[in-house]
């Protein structure tokens, strides 16, 4: 299949992407509720005659096209949104308070089947097998592990997987990857402070659980400042305080949440002592009471050497070498496609989707992306695919 034949597929089908993609856009679906995404990928599929399994991971959507003997090869896009209030202003916004794609994962899901549509036609000739794998709940790092303990490795197992994100700090048209460590890892505790409520007029009566919160928060962050070498990039972040009952009423309960990063597992386990320790030590000398749970939600993303390196001059085929950035270091973000290179040799893109004089980020209520970045997806992920099950050279 040549870059001309991806090229005249996209550019008969890419308006029927856009549009499917400001219909998912318009219905936002959180982490394991995308059963509107789910049946729109399925109808999708369907058309296509790509045989799928819905269902997996709880709401997954699994497609298998080929089948023959050879390598196969995995296709993974997210497809959940966020808790956010949509203030993008594009014409076809969130109309569910309070959701909202603000990470693009609309994006990957209608690249995704673009692919699909790409390789179905050229099915009978395929070296092996591709997988596409619609995945949920990525925003809350669970719905990787959820389709991985379903069985999405399985039947057939992959040789192979590509990931990838949209991207509008990076320009439309290019293309970023890291070669090995890609992002970090990601834990995520709850702290609970329990003292005794009082009257406000009153300190002495009661024990003050928001002191004791407002001086936790500054000294976690002398975790990372002071007992993590400056080195070794770790993050500790305080994302949630919920406490208190009325202004006049001294708080008898406070919990806070939040999230460590790291890209080293012995930093890791040093940020999680310490976090213990520091608590401990709060807790004792203001009277109060504390529990803490916390949770490692993934590992960190790390890339196959060959995978990258056919999936880079796969990807440089099509939008040409001098557009294709390999990044100097891997973000600090998370991503839960670590569970996938943890097990299968991967590559991960970031493609650049800016818009030209707009200044936004994943994960804002203002967040917008050039649309052509669903053309462009389909035509490197395509490309890549090909690449990795062999396929005869552009």
């Amino acid at each position: 299949m040549t870059n001309a034949e991806i090229d005249a597929i996209v550019e008969r089908i890419e308006p029927e992407l856009i549009a499917l993609r400001r219909q998912i856009h318009q219905h936002p679906e959180l982490a394991f509720e995308e059963h509107e995404t789910a049946r729109a990928v399925a109808d999708y599929l369907s058309k296509l005659d790509i045989p799928f399994r819905t269902g997996v991971g709880k709401t997954g959507v699994v497609g298998v096209i080929g089948g023959v003997a050879g390598p196969a090869v995995g296709v993974r896009a997210d497809m959940d949104a966020l808790p956010i209030e949509e203030a993008s202003g594009v014409a076809f916004s969130s109309l569910v308070p309070g959701k909202m794609h603000a990470c693009g994962h609309d994006v990957h899901t209608t690249i995704a089947l673009g692919v699909a549509h790409a390789l179905s036609t050229v099915r009978g000739s395929l070296r092996g097998s591709v997988k596409l794998i619609f995945q949920p709940a990525e925003e809350t790092l669970s719905g990787a592990a959820a389709m991985i303990a379903d069985g999405v490795l399985e039947d057939p197992p992959l040789s192979a997987i590509v990931g990838f994100h949209n991207s509008p700090r990076l320009d439309t048209g290019f293309v970023a990857y890291c070669d090995g460590l890609g992002h970090a890892s990601s834990a995520a505790f709850d702290i609970v402070l329990t003292g005794r409520a009082g009257h406000a007029a009153h300190p002495q009566s009661g024990i003050d659980a928001i002191v004791g919160a407002a001086q936790l928060v500054t000294q976690l962050q002398t975790i990372v400042s002071r007992e993590i070498a400056p080195s070794v990039p770790a993050v500790v972040t305080i994302g949630q305080i919920e406490g208190g009952t009325a202004r006049n009423v001294i708080a008898g309960r406070v919990l806070l949440k939040g999230t460590a990063r790291t890209r080293d597992p012995a930093a890791e386990k040093l940020v999680e002592d310490a976090l213990r320790r520091v608590v401990a030590g709060v807790a004792a000398s203001l009277r109060l009471e504390h529990e803490i749970k916390w949770v490692r939600q993934v590992p960190v993303v790390r890339t196959d050497a060959g995978v990258t390196a056919r999936t880079v001059a796969a990807v440089s085929d099509v939008v040409g070498a001098d557009k294709v950035v390999k990044l100097d270091e891997p973000t600090m973000g998370s991503e839960d496609f670590a569970w996938f290179s943890e097990r299968v040799p991967a590559a991960h893109l970031r493609i650049g989707s800016k818009l030209d004089g707009v200044d936004t980020g994943v994960h804002r209520a203002d967040y917008r992306c050039d649309e052509r970045v669903i053309g462009i997806g389909v035509r490197v992920v395509t490309r890549a695919v090909l690449a990795l099950l062999d396929q005869q050279k552009p």
